[in-house]
């Protein structure tokens, strides 16, 4: 296991609208070359002011190139550890994995300007969190704990009361 430390992956990285004469480039890297390492190095490609604006995103993608999930990787991550863990490419396979450099967000994005109340935060979620046992949901998506008892029951106590329509989102379901 020693040697396999030493291994070489091809780590690429697609660039987008930060480069007019690339759309993606490649780097060497260990198994221990941080995602910081690589934003390094790619931002001194691509003569980009230092590395510290920038950041990988781990994207996913369908089959007809859009792209599904994203995931921001930490500086002191490992791509290559992320990219080994990737499902091995098949010509049939639906989907693609692909590291972008991106522009680093705000760790403060959220904070400036959001001045709501916190006890208004905290009165939404005790009425999230406890909602009353007895009562019945017109709409299944509303259940607190949605299984398969807890459906039944909604389902039972509906049909009782009269109630023979329930929805699930924009399902209708009847009950005779």
């Amino acid at each position: 296991m020693e040697g396999e430390a030493n291994n070489r992956y091809i780590v690429q990285v697609f660039v987008g609208a930060l480069s007019q004469h690339y759309e993606a480039l490649s780097v060497e890297a260990s198994k221990q070359t941080t995602s910081e390492e690589i934003v390094q190095c790619i931002a001194e490609r691509l003569s980009l002011c230092g590395g510290g604006g920038f950041e990988l995103a781990e994207v996913v993608g369908d089959a007809l190139g859009r792209e599904c999930k994203e995931r921001r990787l930490g500086p002191a991550e490992c791509p290559v550890a992320v990219m080994l863990l990737w499902p091995k490419t098949t010509m049939t396979q639906q989907e693609y994995y692909r590291f972008y450099l991106r522009e680093k967000l705000s760790d403060n994005l959220w904070a400036d300007g959001f001045t709501m109340d916190p006890q208004l935060i905290r009165d939404y979620f005790y009425r999230f969190l406890y909602q009353p046992q007895d009562r019945e949901y017109p709409d299944l998506c509303q259940l607190p704990d949605l299984n398969e008892q807890t459906l039944l029951e909604n389902l039972r106590t509906r049909f009782l009361s009269g109630h023979i329509y329930t929805y699930v989102g924009s399902i209708l379901i009847a009950v005779n």
